[in-house]
Formats: structure tokens, C-alpha cells, sequence
């Protein structure tokens, strides 16, 4: 297998792997946003408490303050975690291209196929219920 062949599986399978880190990024960001939403609300129920209970409060936005926190913090470290073994998968798929390049080939050759296969059934199954 020629050197450009095996240098367009590796950007093939870099490009995927960017495509994952991102989609784990996006949805990261919407857990985050959804947690802020949820502090949010929490912060405008604590609100509402201060006239009802004025001593709980404070230890009521203590605490919402510190799960809006600690939310935060493992929204970056999971997403932080996700791209790093994103970047590790594709590395380790270029250099396994680059040692077996024909066997990556078949491999892809044969993932693309069951791939194929399987968006086909879900395409049918789709059309047989409508």
C-alpha cells in the first residue's frame, strides 16, 4: 500500500475522531447548560424561600452555588477526558495503519459495509411504520 494511501486513512480516521471529540464536546456543553438551568431555577426557588424561611437561605444558596460549582468542574474534567482519549484512539489507529496498512484497509472495507447494512434495516424499519 502506497504512503499517500495510508496517509488519507490516517486523516480518515484523525477526521473521525475529531468528529467524536466534538459531538462529546457539544454534548457536554448541553449537560452544562441543562445544570445551569437547573441551579438557575433552584436559585429562584431559594429566592422565593427568603421571605418564607430567612435562616435557611443563605444555606440554601450555599449550596446550590456549590453544585453550579462542582457541576461545572466535572463538565470540563469529563470533557477534557473525552477529547483526550479521542486524541489517543486516532493515534493509535494511524500508527496501527501504518504498521498493517492492508489489514486496516479490509477492516475499514468491512466496517463500512456493516455500517451500510445496518443504516439500511434502520431505513426500512423507518419506512414499515409510516
Amino acid at each position: 500500500m502506497s504512503r499517500h494511501t495510508t496517509q488519507k486513512l490516517s486523516d480518515a480516521a484523525s477526521h473521525q475522531v475529531d468528529r467524536v471529540a466534538d459531538a462529546a464536546s457539544e454534548a457536554l456543553d448541553r449537560a452544562h447548560d441543562v445544570a445551569d438551568r437547573a441551579v438557575t431555577s433552584a436559585q429562584e426557588r431559594a429566592h422565593d424561600l427568603t421571605r418564607q424561611a430567612p435562616g435557611l437561605v443563605d444555606l440554601a444558596f450555599d449550596r446550590v452555588r456549590h453544585l453550579g460549582e462542582r457541576s461545572g468542574e466535572i463538565a470540563r474534567a469529563t470533557r477534557a477526558m473525552a477529547v483526550d482519549k479521542a486524541r489517543m484512539a486516532a493515534d493509535q489507529t494511524a500508527e496501527r495503519i501504518r504498521r498493517d496498512p492492508l489489514k486496516s484497509v479490509l477492516i475499514a472495507v468491512a466496517t463500512g459495509a456493516a455500517l451500510a447494512v445496518i443504516a439500511s434495516h434502520v431505513a426500512q424499519r423507518r419506512q414499515s411504520r409510516h
